[in-house]
């Protein structure tokens, strides 16, 4: 991470990139003049307007020279978002916790642990409800489930044009794939624990020295992370390391159930010949999603459908 910067700022507006909180209430803010520790300036942080709790990594501001402390910005205006990745909270709103997203880069492993088709679905449609391009990383491709995996894969995602990396951080195989992915985006890494998150991390950019086994980005497992920081690529571009979120809690308050259908590509212009226009695509006569179902639409999506909808029901989307 480059070094903050002494230079004093100008008293011209420009233009930064928050990349992590700092101390006592101050933001690190990537822009011309380097990495600088700002502040929000005090009307920003009562203007309802905003909305806003706070800032967060990914959000692009407009900031001053502080006349009182030469080393530091202040930050006059937060610029609109184009889209934003939150986590539920339990009996509060939800938490963002990075903006202005280019790509969600969803990770698993083909074993160890095991491949499931759902999974995939699941990080997928968190990628859809934020409105952000995804890509699949199929890591740990030097096991023996690899080959069947693959087959899956390319059945079920390849008609949908999704873009896929196959890679093994132990082997080196595919980082240089990943990091030309990665290069000149902001991106954000979820995907389940365990599947090698922070060692493909670590084989593009090993001066991250992120621990393995600890849960980079969304997943059921632990993460040591508290707040959300945006880490630096050698070739342009950064990634997002974030808390831990369970994928439901992003859907849930963001996402109704009867708007979930429009979350898969292949589901979303059947569904506008059903028969009723109300249709859940469950049982209702005349259902178009359903006959579509092994006649063009992969029967896992339809289950992933089915079960991530009796989900939201079961919370506040109706």
């Amino acid at each position: 991470m480059q070094a903050a910067t002494t230079d004093r700022l100008t008293p011209q507006t420009s233009e930064g990139l928050v990349v992590g909180s700092g101390k006592g209430g101050s933001w690190q803010v990537q822009c011309a003049a380097g990495l600088l520790a700002c502040r929000l300036r005090g009307r920003l942080k009562v203007d309802s307007a905003l909305r806003l709790e706070h800032l967060v990594v990914g959000d692009r501001v407009l900031l001053r020279g502080s006349l009182d402390e030469p080393e530091c910005g202040v930050v006059e205006e937060v610029l609109p978002r184009r889209n934003q990745l939150a986590r539920g909270r339990p009996g509060k709103l939800p938490q963002v916790v990075a903006a202005n997203l280019d790509q969600v880069v969803v990770v698993v492993s083909v074993a160890e642990p095991d491949f499931w088709l759902h999974t995939v679905d699941r990080f997928l449609i968190v990628a859809a409800a934020c409105d952000v391009p995804a890509v699949l990383v199929l890591n740990k491709i030097d096991l023996d489930t690899a080959a069947a995996v693959r087959a899956q894969v390319a059945a079920v995602y390849g008609p949908l044009g999704l873009p896929v990396v196959t890679a093994s951080a132990s082997a080196g195989h595919g980082l240089a794939e990943l990091a030309a992915q990665l290069a000149q985006r902001v991106s954000v890494v979820i995907g389940p624990s365990g599947v090698g998150k922070s060692s493909l991390l670590n084989g593009i950019s090993p001066g991250y020295a992120l621990r393995t086994g600890e849960v980079m980005g969304i997943g059921k497992g632990r993460h040591t992370t508290t707040d959300s920081r945006l880490l630096p690529l050698a070739g342009g571009g950064w990634v997002a390391d974030t808390p831990g979120v369970k994928t439901i809690a992003l859907l849930a308050g963001a996402v109704a159930a009867r708007e979930l259908v429009e979350l898969f590509p292949e589901l979303d212009p059947l569904a506008a010949d059903c028969r009723f226009a109300d249709c859940t695509h469950r049982s209702e006569p005349d259902c178009r999603v359903r006959a579509a179902v092994g006649a063009g639409v992969a029967p896992s999506r339809y289950e992933s459908y089915l079960r991530l909808y009796s989900e939201l029901r079961g919370g506040s989307g109706a």
